[in-house]
């Protein structure tokens, strides 16, 4: 099916297919790995890759993600600003078109993104469009505020979203979507995510990438399936069961 035949039904019936499977999942990976693959294999005529990222504080990282993370940070001279409670962006479910992007273990290049600062998160164009589109200043990843992105993002889920991914800058005048090798390389057209905040501050987004245009009106439709998604785990990610 293609993304733009979607309709608030078509997204209905997708998740009343993965509730169950949300319902039984003993992480929140396992149960981002139900929506990312169920989100592509719905949509595989449009959609080139889906990947589901929650916000993690650096302490509960698995150790392959901390190294990662701590690669990251030094190799932009970022590495003394981390701390145990830096919010990491850690991808936890993944499936598209090549095998390879359908077990997070398998990303050399999102397995997380850690919220140092401000100046750090600005300069990833992708992460920083992201945030500011849900209503959040920039200066926020400097006081890591939870309560903040709980009173500004509430319980509805807000929209990230780039039309066109070849062309699309930002004020700099920035690629938006920086790896334009995958975005050549595989013809992606759009990137949508729907994104929201859980009661306890932690970020949750669900980002598909696409070989049709899409439009505004149809990326909006999978709002309510963040919010459906972040429901449905809420008390896994209140107890720590966020990995496998």
């Amino acid at each position: 099916m293609k993304l733009n035949d979607a309709t608030t039904m078509t997204v209905s019936g997708l998740w009343a297919d993965l509730e169950s499977k949300i319902q039984e999942a003993g992480s929140v990976e396992e149960a981002s790995q139900e929506l990312a693959t169920s989100l592509h294999q719905k949509f595989e005529e449009s959609a080139v890759l889906a990947r589901v990222f929650v916000t993690v504080p650096y302490e509960a990282l698995p150790s392959a993600n901390r190294k990662f993370v701590d690669n990251l940070a030094d190799s932009a001279g970022a590495g003394s600003g981390i701390n145990p409670s830096t919010p990491v962006l850690s991808l936890v479910g993944t499936y598209g078109q090549d095998s390879n992007w359908q077990d997070r273990r398998n990303s050399e290049g999102h397995v997380g993104i850690p919220l140092i600062s401000s100046a750090f998160v600005d300069s990833i164009p992708m992460i920083s469009r992201l945030i500011q589109e849900l209503g959040l200043a920039l200066d926020w990843v400097d006081s890591h505020d939870t309560e903040k992105i709980v009173e500004t993002i509430g319980s509805k889920a807000g929209l990230f979203f780039v039309e066109d991914a070849a062309s699309a800058t930002d004020s700099e005048g920035r690629k938006i979507i920086a790896a334009q090798d995958f975005v050549s390389d595989h013809n992606v057209k759009s990137v949508f995510g729907a994104a929201g905040a859980y009661p306890g501050g932690q970020l949750a987004v669900a980002v598909v990438f696409c070989r049709d245009r899409v439009s505004r009106s149809v990326a909006e439709l999978f709002l309510p399936l963040t919010d459906l998604f972040k429901a449905g785990t809420t008390t896994l990610m209140e107890t720590g069961k966020v990995f496998a």
